[in-house]
C-alpha cells in the first residue's frame, strides 16, 4: 500500500516537470520567430533614395538619383527569404507544440523536430552570413576589385540593414537553442505508462 502511494506520488512528480520545459521550450520558440520575423520585415522594407551630384559642367551639377534596395544584393534577398522560411518554421512549431498529441505518428514527430529545427539553423546561418559579407562589403569596400564603399552615402539603408542582422543572429543564436533543446527532448523521452 505504501509503495504504491509512492509510485503514484512519484508519477504525479514526473508528470508535473515536463510542463515547465514544455513552456520554455515554447517561449524561446516564440522569442526565436519575432526575431526572425523583425529581420526578415526589416530587411524586406529596406530602401533608401538619394539624389547625388555626379558631375559639374560649368557651374551646373549633373545630379543622379540612386536608390538602395535590398532587392539590389543576391546575398540579401537570400537574407530574406532564409529569415522568412525560419519565421514560418517556428510559426507551424509553435503550433505542433501545442497540439503535438494529435499529430504525433508513430513516434516520429519528435525526430521530424529535431531535424528540422537543424535545418532551419543551417539555413538562418547561411542567409546571415552571406548578408554579413555583404554588409561589410558595403561599410569598407574592398580596394583590390576597387569596389567604393555605399554606406557613407545610403547611411539609413546601412543602419537598418545591421538592425536586421543583429535580429537575426539574436534568432540564429535562439535557433541553436531550441535544435538543442529539441535533441535532448528526443533523446530523453518521458517513460511510458506501462500498466
Amino acid at each position: 500500500m505504501g509503495l504504491q502511494n509512492e509510485e503514484k506520488l512519484e508519477l504525479g512528480c514526473t508528470g508535473l516537470q515536463p510542463k515547465p520545459k514544455k513552456w520554455v521550450l515554447l517561449m524561446v520558440r516564440v522569442v526565436a520567430f519575432l526575431a526572425t520575423a523583425a529581420a526578415t520585415l526589416v530587411m524586406a522594407l529596406n530602401k533608401e533614395t538619394k539624389t547625388l551630384v555626379v558631375a559639374t559642367v560649368g557651374n551646373t551639377p549633373i545630379k543622379v538619383t540612386l536608390t538602395a534596395k535590398f532587392q539590389h544584393t543576391p546575398a540579401f534577398v537570400f537574407f530574406v527569404i532564409a529569415n522568412g522560411m525560419a519565421s514560418f518554421h517556428n510559426l507551424v512549431m509553435i503550433m505542433v507544440e501545442l497540439c503535438g498529441q494529435k499529430l504525433d505518428y508513430k513516434g516520429m514527430r519528435l525526430a521530424m523536430v529535431a531535424i528540422l529545427d537543424m535545418m532551419t539553423v543551417a539555413l538562418v546561418s547561411g542567409g546571415a552570413s552571406a548578408a554579413t559579407f555583404m554588409a561589410e562589403l558595403g561599410k569598407n569596400g574592398n580596394s583590390h576589385a576597387r569596389w567604393d564603399k555605399i554606406c557613407d552615402k545610403f547611411e539609413t539603408f546601412c543602419d537598418h540593414g545591421g538592425a536586421a542582422l543583429i535580429a537575426s543572429s539574436a534568432g540564429l543564436i535562439l535557433m541553436m537553442i531550441i535544435s538543442v533543446m529539441s535533441i535532448m527532448k528526443l533523446l530523453i523521452k518521458p517513460k511510458s505508462d506501462s500498466s
